[in-house]
């Protein structure tokens, strides 16, 4: 018996590589589907006798598993597939770029960019005048411009100190009128006698004085008469008041003030300024003269539009005749290439060119005033430098 259920297995086992071998040769022989209907007949007997022993083993094995105690471990829940699963959507981190993909930043023109930043139409909270004089006299004295107010001083100490701080802080800017006044004249002299050219820094430091030299006589009235009046003309007339009597936090505002005007006029016009553009796109020129409505270019680029028409286009024509003369200056000077931050904000503000952000790098402004320069440098027949910026103004303000 234990003979012939040993042969039995190793004929099993014979079976399973002699069939492989039989299915994967494709020879179908006579004689090997004789010996494997032999093997089949003696498996089937095999198969039959170990049914037969594995029904009474089980038996006993249920009797002694019906004494064991029941296992902690519960039984396995029969698995459950999907058919059709949940497709799944590849991250775009591990898609695989296209090989002939340009980015944006290539397609796109990095300038210029002409268009405003949205301006929002919830209305600010803003504070009163007294309320922004007392921060200019706080950021004033953290930047050590006035010394603060001690801080055991009561109420009248405290604003009797304020006053007599700023008093010296407007003495000190009259006393730096005149020493501008004398750098003036040395530099004037060095030009004179053969020395070295006039850079666009001397430049634009004569033409500061000579702007505050105009404010100084209306300017020493109100200090002399009370100059408590300074921190609100400051916030309604700032134009009065001479660049070295502003405190930095008015500074600050004037600048700020003076954008968003050119912002609201650039948002509010963009259809006039296309039209001017349009008429002259041709010629590549505007004529001052024929100008109907100066005021909105007047608003891009920060100059007063009030009062009768010529004095308007006075203005206007100033303005630009001092925007020309400074580029040619920035043109020497490898388009501004030492300017800083700051510099390059307020020459393109006086260009009309004021939809910069805080977030532009200085090489991205300095971008901008190169176009600046290289358009207003390209003369069409006829044009002169004032009627070839007022042009480029156009284009600016048509947002094109």
């Amino acid at each position: 018996m234990l003979r012939f259920t040993g042969k039995n297995v190793a004929v099993n086992s014979i079976i399973q590589p002699r069939q492989l071998h039989l299915v994967l040769s494709g020879q179908r022989l006579a004689s090997g589907r004789l010996q494997l209907s032999h093997y089949a007949r003696v498996g089937r007997k095999v198969s039959a006798r170990s049914a037969s022993t594995s029904t009474s083993s089980s038996d006993d094995k249920s009797s002694h598993a019906s004494n064991l105690p029941p296992s902690a471990v519960p039984p396995r829940k029969h698995r459950v597939e999907l058919k059709p699963g949940p497709l799944k959507t590849p991250s775009p981190s591990s898609t695989t770029p296209r090989p002939h993909s340009v980015s944006t930043k290539q397609t796109q023109p990095s300038f210029p960019a002409f268009r405003p930043s949205p301006i929002s139409s919830t209305p600010e909270s803003v504070p009163s005048a007294i309320e922004l004089a007392k921060q200019d006299i706080a950021d004033a004295a953290a930047k050590g411009v006035l010394r603060p107010v001690p801080h055991d001083a009561g109420t009248i100490k405290r604003f009797t100190h304020q006053a007599f701080e700023l008093l010296k802080f407007y003495f000190r800017g009259l006393k730096a009128i005149n020493t501008h006044r004398n750098q003036v004249a040395a530099i004037r002299s060095r030009i004179a006698t053969g020395g070295a050219a006039l850079s666009r820094a001397e430049s634009r430091f004569i033409r500061t004085f000579h702007q505050d030299a105009l404010k100084l006589i209306p300017f020493v009235i109100v200090v002399v008469v009370m100059e408590e009046l300074i921190p609100f003309i400051a916030l309604y007339v700032p134009r009065m008041l001479p660049s070295t009597c502003v405190l930095p936090g008015q500074r600050d505002r004037i600048n700020a003030k003076a954008r968003d005007s050119q912002q609201l006029v650039l948002a509010g016009n963009w259809q006039l300024f296309d039209v001017l553009r349009k008429e002259s796109e041709s010629s590549g020129f505007i004529p001052t003269l024929s100008l109907k409505n100066p005021g909105a270019l007047c608003g891009i680029i920060g100059v007063p539009a009030w009062g009768p028409l010529q004095l308007v286009q006075w203005r206007l024509h100033r303005h630009l005749q001092n925007i020309a003369s400074d580029d040619k200056l920035l043109k020497q000077e490898a388009y501004g290439r030492d300017l800083t931050l700051p510099e390059l904000k307020e020459a393109l503000q006086e260009r009309g060119m004021s939809m910069f952000s805080e977030r532009n790098s200085a090489d991205e402004l300095r971008a901008q005033l190169k176009w600046w320069i290289d358009m207003t440098g390209i003369m069409p027949e006829g044009a002169d430098d004032i009627s070839r910026r007022l042009f480029v103004l156009s284009v600016i303000g048509s947002h094109k």
